[in-house]
């Protein structure tokens, strides 16, 4: 039996007032600042900036993460910008906020999430989700005309692993390196990865039960034989520290609405510099074009063709369309309080609730499948009970996921405290 993210009745929380008092401090003027900087390392006000840690006890961040009060008054503010100042005409008076708003900080955050895992802003892309970016980089590679093979592992988030299996049924050589006790061994990889594998992908953090993947090691063998690594950072990112080239993280991609603390729909894709349009080639095509004849010009240049164009340069290169305007806008604000607070704060504020966790649920019959000194905020217990597990989370108002028939992952943030993680115990003892 499967069960989803357990959902909770919110009538209580309008009856509260709290939804009303959000409105309010959402409706502030277009000149309101921003919550005084933070200290680096400090997260003493991160849970009053979270408005759904008032509503209930919730540690389901590994499904999706609330964003912040300051987050939701930024995109407020563009909407805004939307619905009273929306220009395309340079001539067309702005504020000074208004102009920021013009590109909805694009630029900006490619630099900011480059930062945060060691890479450069044209070694980043936008696209849509993280599975979308993992396609990207495997159809980019060509493998399967290089007559080439694909080592992953079962841990591997399930949509990149049925992208695997489809690309296997179509004559694609996919290897599956199953985990041991929820632990990978780079030892396994070693068996499999050889001079015919050209891609190994794995997820850094993973979704089943928070295992740090010991990516560095598996990289060092991917190197060995002339593979590249593809990681999907997607439980990772904002969550612990990356360092994409320190790793050997040749690819990577991610969508903001987990620890990035962002929306659906958009994402990131990393490239190293020197694999871009040579390892991965782009395979779908969109930008701009010049005419060089009449009637579109009344001149033409016989010194070019009719139709030009120039290409993109850098990660830019594997974008199509238009991503959210407004997931980029909520992630200028994200990233930002990301990097005041530090990524290395985050982690170690996650740490004692983790081992808390660790400690104390097996004592009460929730075995744990997560490796105790792992350093991601994600724990997972075996559940004796699913169903009265349920029947107590729900009257304890405590969110969490119960899946796999008897699984129970707990995600922990920067909102949490040693309060919640009581809570929990309590309610399951």
């Amino acid at each position: 039996m499967k069960f989803d993210a357990i959902k909770f009745d919110r009538r209580s929380l309008l009856k509260s007032g709290l939804a009303a008092s959000v409105a309010s401090q959402l409706a502030c003027d277009k000149g309101t600042e921003a919550a005084a900087p933070l200290t680096p390392g400090d997260l003493s006000s991160a849970r009053a900036d979270f408005p759904r840690s008032t509503n209930g006890v919730y540690m389901n961040h590994a499904s999706q993460h609330p964003v912040s009060l300051q987050t939701a008054r930024v995109m407020q503010r563009y909407a805004d910008y939307l619905a009273n100042d929306c220009t395309r005409a340079e001539w067309y008076e702005l504020s000074e906020e208004a102009k920021t708003f013009a590109n909805a900080r694009k630029n900006e955050v490619k630099q900011l999430f480059g930062k945060l895992i060691n890479a450069k802003p044209e070694e980043v892309a936008f696209c849509l989700s993280t599975t979308v970016g993992e396609n990207i980089v495997a159809n980019g590679m060509g493998i399967q005309e290089l007559r080439g093979n694909v080592v992953t592992n079962d841990l591997h988030y399930s949509s990149c692993l049925y992208n695997y299996k489809v690309r296997q049924a179509q004559g694609l050589d996919v290897r599956i390196v199953k985990h041991k006790d929820w632990q990978l061994d780079p030892a396994d990889f070693e068996k499999v990865v050889d001079g015919n594998t050209k891609l190994v992908a794995l997820t850094l953090v993973s979704n089943v039960n928070g295992l740090l993947a010991p990516v560095k090691e598996i990289a060092e063998i991917a190197d060995r034989n002339g593979a590249y690594v593809y990681a999907d950072i997607i439980q990772a990112c904002g969550a612990v520290p990356i360092d994409v080239k320190a790793m050997g993280i040749d690819f990577a991609s991610c969508s903001t609405y987990k620890w990035l603390m962002g929306l659906r729909g958009f994402a990131y894709l990393y490239v190293r510099e020197d694999l871009q349009g040579t390892v991965v080639k782009p395979t779908e095509f969109g930008g701009g074009v010049g005419f060089n004849y009449r009637p579109w010009v009344e001149t033409p240049d016989p010194t070019k063709d009719e139709i030009t164009y120039n290409s993109k340069t850098g990660a830019s290169r594997y974008e199509v369309g238009n991503v959210s305007s407004v997931g980029a806008v909520c992630q200028y604000e994200a990233l930002n309080f990301i990097e005041r607070v530090g990524v290395d704060a985050i982690q170690a504020h996650a740490t004692p609730l983790t081992d808390y966790l660790q400690e104390e649920m097996p004592k009460i019959g929730y075995a744990s499948i997560t490796p105790k000194g792992n350093r991601s905020p994600i724990t997972t217990f075996r559940v004796p009970d699913p169903k009265e597990a349920e029947r107590r989370l729900k009257q304890a108002n405590i969110e969490v996921t119960l899946r796999f028939g008897n699984q129970m992952r707990v995600a922990v943030s920067v909102m949490n405290n040693q309060q919640d993680v009581e809570a929990l115990v309590k309610a399951l003892a």
